[in-house]
């Protein structure tokens, strides 16, 4: 199996999330990161930095710190990201934040301004912060499995988010466990979000779980 072969685009699953980089803080760990961004480069393969801003998989370390820290924290690490990646094509800006898919999504949502006037205000915030950054880049909202579960509050929340003003170029539809979802059934959820949003779709992390093309 090439990975070249049957692929055109490069996303690590875990390399690049926070926690992996910095599990301790102010010390960085781009190697794992570094191996797929550098096969993308190999192969003239975009390479989508997944993801800057998540409600899990982040540094236990931030847990301990007040809202005002949490946010300077998450400052170092979008500055250290550009700086160790100063020209990225795509990436996942903001994962899995509709209500209820992380626990943990208060403790990053305190600390980038709250729900505010759009109830989206924190993650407003963050995709301002990608853009600042990276202002070439494909700036991605992503959240889990909405081709099956909470399609409405995803569609509200992009809508809400990209209305307001939030420098927002595409939505992942996250893919996980659609091994027992239909053909039928995913043409239809996602012609109803591309309908509601009417922009760029990616659908991401897709688990085939059936050697069946059906």
């Amino acid at each position: 199996f090439i990975f070249s072969d049957y692929w055109n685009q490069v996303t690590h699953e875990n390399g690049t999330k926070w926690g992996t980089v910095e599990g301790t803080r102010g010390k960085y760990n781009w190697g794992p990161a570094d191996v797929a961004f550098n096969y993308a480069k190999e192969h003239g393969f975009p390479f989508k930095f997944h993801t800057l801003v998540w409600g899990s998989q982040f540094p236990n370390w931030i847990k301990n710190l007040s809202p005002e820290e949490r946010y300077d924290a998450i400052v170092n690490w979008m500055d250290a990201a550009k700086e160790h990646y100063p020209d990225l094509p795509m990436i996942d800006v903001v994962n899995e934040a509709v209500s209820g898919h992380q626990a943990d999504t208060p403790l990053i949502k305190e600390a980038l301004g709250g729900d505010g006037k759009t109830g989206y205000d924190w993650i407003i915030k963050a995709f301002e912060m990608a853009h600042e950054r990276w202002p070439d880049a494909i700036l991605i909202y992503n959240d889990f499995n909405t081709f099956q579960w909470d399609t409405d509050k995803f569609i509200d929340l992009v809508k809400t988010i990209r209305d307001a003003g939030a420098p927002i170029d595409a939505y992942g539809c996250q893919s996980h466990d659609l091994g027992g979802c239909s053909a039928n059934t995913l043409k239809a959820s996602m012609k109803k979000i591309q309908d509601a949003l009417q922009m760029p779709m990616y659908v991401t992390e897709y688990d085939i779980a059936s050697q069946s093309d059906n």
